[in-house]
């Protein structure tokens, strides 16, 4: 029993395409260094801001790793369905041919 879900082929594959691309937009946003680091001044204020921009450049790097993996797991889904699915129809299709000859 599926519970009252139902799996779209097509949905799971626009969700894919849209976390690939999101994930894209994403990381376009902002160099991967951070964004720019303000003169202070400073150069131990410098210095730990320097340290701040770079560790948000690289949340930010992440979060678009792991957007794109989210794509990559939600195509990794529709194919598995896609194989299952062709899998059973040949299956049944056998079924039938063979309940024909007895």
């Amino acid at each position: 029993m599926n519970g009252g879900f139902q799996v779209i082929m097509h949905d799971l594959l626009d969700l894919s395409r849209t976390f690939h691309t999101e994930a894209g937009t994403c990381r376009a946003i902002m160099p991967d260094e951070g964004p720019a680091c303000p003169d202070a001044g400073d150069g131990a204020v410098n210095g730990m801001m320097q340290a701040v921009t770079e560790t948000v450049g690289l949340a930010h790097v992440q979060l678009a790793s792991i957007m794109a993996l989210h794509g990559s797991k939600l195509q990794a889904a529709h194919d598995r369905y896609q194989d299952a699915e062709m899998s059973n129809t040949q299956l049944a299709s056998k079924i039938a041919a063979a309940a024909q000859i007895g």
